[in-house]
């Protein structure tokens, strides 16, 4: 938690120090799980290779907003170095979703309930391809299966955790216009938020 915290707060520091008003952050991509599940609406998860959700979550797990579900006051520091409320974005299509926003670095953390198509992490599912221009990452989020996800590793990255066989929540993180990641890679960091994410979320669930 301590890596993830001091990313942020090296990304503060350096704003502050040159002087700069923050640039207009670029609108982040579309969600993964609501861009590829166009004609799969008939199957049933888990499918295309999706291993099995061993010890899944009950959908109520992710009921309600995000906004205050998702992550506490204290995580939403801990990811993004600051407090600040979250906002319901009703521009995103996979379920309730919600963006925090450092208004000094321009660092953005997006969380969604991917719960409208209710394909879970399959829907994520084959892997991009390099030849695509993505980096397509399998990898564990406090225990359970998830993919990390982009096309701009050193800006952008989604993390989507697979809660149950059909239950899925997208974390996301993006620097502002024009900025990297510190280390180079946002999906690190998107994973740690993550990581933050989801005992959050279990507690919904009296786990």
């Amino acid at each position: 938690m301590t890596r993830l915290a001091g990313s942020s707060t090296a990304l503060l520091i350096a704003t502050v120090v040159a002087g700069c008003s923050p640039a207009p952050v670029s609108p982040l991509p579309p969600s993964p799980t609501s861009t590829r599940t166009i004609g799969l609406t008939t199957r049933v998860p888990p499918y295309a290779g999706v291993p099995a959700v061993r010890d899944p979550l009950p959908v109520t797990a992710v009921s309600g907003s995000p906004c205050t579900t998702a992550l506490t006051p204290g995580q939403v520091r801990q990811a993004l170095g600051v407090e600040t409320a979250g906002k319901v974005d009703r521009a995103e299509s996979p379920g309730p979703t919600c963006l925090w926003e450092n208004p000094v670095t321009g660092m953005i953390t997006r969380g969604a309930c991917a719960t409208k198509h209710r394909h879970g992490l399959s829907a994520v599912y084959p892997s991009r391809s390099a030849g695509e221009g993505w980096m397509w990452r399998e990898q564990r989020v406090a225990g359970f299966p998830a993919v990390a996800t982009t096309s701009e590793q050193r800006s952008f990255c989604t993390v989507t955790i697979g809660l149950a066989d059909d239950v899925a929540v997208e974390v996301s993180m993006a620097a502002r216009d024009g900025d990297d990641v510190e280390g180079g890679d946002m999906c690190t960091l998107t994973g740690q938020t993550a990581e933050l994410v989801v005992p959050t979320v279990r507690t919904r669930a009296d786990r």
